[in-house]
């Protein structure tokens, strides 16, 4: 595929957007990726290698306070004044600049972990404009989230909600590993040791948010469990939903089958889900599962 990287003003005016465009020859689809929390577009880049070489084209970026879309280390897991709703704004704006090099094209939106959230939420605000949504390692609804915001706007009253608070982040995510060997704290990504030990080592991965991230985070989540979200995709959007069954941010499952099950009683005909067995939440960075994920999602695009 030919990568062309380029930048677009954050919706924000916190920063720059790095944004990228993996072209193929004679495209049949676009697919727009929205990334997962404190990590960065190019860890999907075999993923979009695959889907290049069945024609289709893709474009993402790298979320604001993320990757390259920061001024500075101090911007990490930073959302600015407008919160995480700039996450979904710069990607409609990604989708504006796709749309004007292929304007004819049916037009897919994927989105992983957090970005699934601003997936969902994209969906509900844009789902006119989609052939189809895919939902990856996605949560169903969680009580203490709004929990969550209370307490982290509550230290940022006393430090700044630029503050990086280890609790906030135990709170969110202390759980996770507890099922798994407990080689690292980060063990419940994926069961491949190679691609956690990356993830580790990647000075762009695996940050502690700031409080505004956390915030951020927590509303997300909180929106798209709300009934009126349900009720705001349209009924007939395709949509696809995929985790791994040992995913605790879907809770092994269950939260998954939630969303799924939420989706059909509101009325929505095209719902889909797979849960992948054995698998952890990053369903692409499976080897044992890369290929039958891959043929999912190449189904569902058609």
């Amino acid at each position: 595929m030919n990568k062309i990287e380029f930048t677009f003003p954050s919706t924000g005016g916190l920063c720059d957007i790095h944004a990228a465009k993996y072209l193929c020859d004679s495209p049949r689809a676009v697919l727009q990726i929205a990334h997962g929390m404190a990590e960065h577009f190019e860890r999907y880049e075999p993923f979009i290698e695959r889907l290049g070489a069945a024609g289709i084209a893709v474009y993402t970026n790298d979320h604001v306070g993320h990757g390259k879309s920061v001024k500075s280390e101090e911007d990490k897991g930073y959302f600015g004044e407008k919160g995480w709703q700039t996450m979904v704004d710069d990607c409609h704006a990604l989708y504006l600049i796709a749309k004007a090099d292929y304007p004819d094209l049916p037009y897919y939106f994927f989105g992983h972990s957090m970005g699934s959230f601003v997936a969902r939420e994209y969906a509900r605000r844009y789902g006119a404009e989609l052939s189809g949504a895919i939902f990856c390692g996605t949560g169903g609804s969680n009580p203490a989230a709004a929990a969550g915001v209370l307490v982290a706007k509550l230290i940022a009253a006393f430090k700044d909600e630029r503050h990086r608070s280890a609790f906030i982040n135990d709170l969110a995510f202390g759980a996770y590993n507890k099922n798994f060997e407990g080689r690292t704290p980060f063990d419940w990504l994926t069961r491949d040791q190679s691609v956690v030990d990356a993830y580790i080592a990647d000075p762009d991965c695996g940050y502690l948010f700031t409080l505004n991230g956390y915030i951020g985070l927590f509303q997300a989540l909180s929106t798209v469990s709300k009934d009126d979200w349900y009720h705001g995709v349209l009924a007939d959007l395709p949509i696809l939903l995929i985790a791994g069954a040992e995913d605790p941010v879907g809770n092994y499952g269950k939260g998954v089958a939630e969303v799924c099950d939420r989706l059909t009683e509101t009325g929505h005909r095209k719902v889909e889900m797979k849960l992948y067995a054995d698998c952890r939440h990053e369903i692409l960075n499976e080897p044992e599962v890369f290929d039958t994920v891959v043929e999912d999602v190449l189904a569902f695009i058609g």
